[in-house]
C-alpha cells in the first residue's frame, strides 16, 4: 500500500463513488473550527486537531475503532479544539458511520476524505460534519470556489489542503480561509515539517499543519509556524489516545 499516492486514491475513489441522494433539512448550525483554533490559543492550549483514523496506506492497520463517539468525547476532554473522522474506507478504514457517530462531541468535527462532488457537501452535513477536507490539486479555481461556496451554503468553512505554492494561489483565488498545508508529498507521500516553515507564511488566512506531528518539539514547532496543528496515527497508536493527546497539548 505504502506504493500508493494521492492521485491513485482519489480515482479509487471516484471509481468507487454513489452520488448522495439523501433529504437534508438545513436545521443544524456547523460548529465554527476557526473560531475553535482561536479559543485555544486564547486558553493557553497548543491548537490539536485530533484524528479517527484506524488505517492508512502507508502505516497501514492502526486501531480498531469500535466506538468512535467515545474516542471523540476522550479527545475533546483533552483539550483538542477539533476532532477529523477519515470516511474513506478502503485505504484508511473510515466510514461515514463512524463520523455520524462522532458527530454531536464539543468541539467541531472535520470530515476527511478524497472528496469532489459538490453532492458530498450535503452528505457531509446529513453526516454531522461541521467542516469538511477538499484537496486544493484536484481543483481548478472555478470547481474549488464552487465547492466552497456549497460548503458555506450549509454554514461551513471548509479545511483547503494545500502542497505547494500552486496549490495556495488556486486557493486564494477560489475564496480559501482556511488551510491545511500537509507535510506529506502527494506524490512520494514522505513527510517534511519544514514544509509548513515554507508555506504557512504565504497563507492569507488561518493554517493548519498537518501529517507528521509525532512529540511536543514536533507540534512546537509547526506551531511556530501555523494555528493549529491535525495529529492522527500519533494519537491512534497510543495504548490511551486521550491521554497521549493530552500529553501535546498542555
Amino acid at each position: 500500500m505504502s506504493k500508493l499516492n494521492f492521485d491513485e486514491i482519489m480515482q479509487a475513489c471516484k471509481a468507487s463513488y454513489k452520488p448522495f441522494e439523501g433529504t437534508v433539512a438545513m436545521t443544524r448550525q456547523p460548529a465554527s473550527l476557526v473560531d475553535s483554533i482561536a479559543t485555544a490559543k486564547k486558553d493557553g492550549r497548543r491548537p490539536v486537531i485530533a484524528e479517527i483514523k484506524p488505517a492508512s496506506p502507508t502505516a497501514g492497520a492502526i486501531r480498531t475503532v469500535g466506538n468512535p463517539a467515545e474516542i471523540a468525547k476522550q479527545y475533546a476532554g483533552a483539550g483538542a479544539c477539533g476532532v477529523s473522522v477519515l470516511t474513506e474506507p478502503k485505504y484508511f478504514g473510515g466510514s461515514l458511520a463512524n463520523l455520524q457517530s462522532a458527530a454531536g462531541v464539543s468541539v467541531p468535527v472535520l470530515r476527511k476524505d478524497f472528496l469532489f462532488d459538490l453532492s458530498q457537501v450535503k452528505e457531509s452535513y446529513y453526516y454531522g460534519a461541521d467542516t469538511l477536507l477538499l484537496i486544493s490539486s484536484f481543483f481548478s479555481a472555478d470547481s474549488l470556489a464552487a465547492m466552497i461556496a456549497e460548503c458555506r451554503r450549509y454554514g461551513m468553512e471548509p479545511l483547503v489542503e494545500v502542497h505547494d505554492r500552486d496549490d495556495i494561489e488556486r486557493s486564494a483565488s477560489a475564496g480559501s480561509r482556511l488551510y491545511a498545508v500537509n507535510n506529506r508529498d502527494r506524490h512520494t507521500l514522505k513527510i517534511d515539517l519544514r514544509r509548513t516553515q515554507e508555506l504557512a507564511p504565504l497563507i492569507d488566512g488561518t493554517v493548519v499543519s498537518a501529517s507528521g506531528v509525532y512529540t511536543v518539539d514536533q507540534l512546537k514547532f509547526v506551531l511556530s509556524y501555523s494555528d493549529a496543528a491535525l495529529v492522527g496515527t500519533a494519537l491512534m497508536s497510543a495504548e490511551h489516545p486521550g491521554a497521549a493527546l493530552q500529553n501535546l497539548i498542555w
